[in-house]
């Protein structure tokens, strides 16, 4: 179990495109507090990782702010 942050959430929730059901517990989580399973953590991690490749880099391929909170994110939902 993974606990996120009210800033790491809000920022996955706008900035990801979340299933109903990912944005269900998301929003539950920044509601009542609570961590994320492993499941979710994965799925969550994916999307990191593909929003990260569409608006992460610079035109310098440099992480630009964006990606460096997504890369941030990958990193934290990791269970290895």
């Amino acid at each position: 179990m993974i606990y996120l942050g009210s800033d790491e959430i809000k920022y996955m929730l706008m900035m990801l495109q979340l299933t109903p059901d990912l944005r269900q517990v998301l929003e539950q989580i920044a509601r009542s507090g609570g961590k994320v399973d492993e499941d979710q953590a994965d799925e969550l991690r994916d999307l990191c990782n593909d929003q990260l490749d569409l608006c992460g880099y610079d035109e310098s391929y440099k992480l630009n702010d964006d990606g460096k909170k997504l890369e941030s994110l990958v990193d934290k939902l990791f269970i290895g």
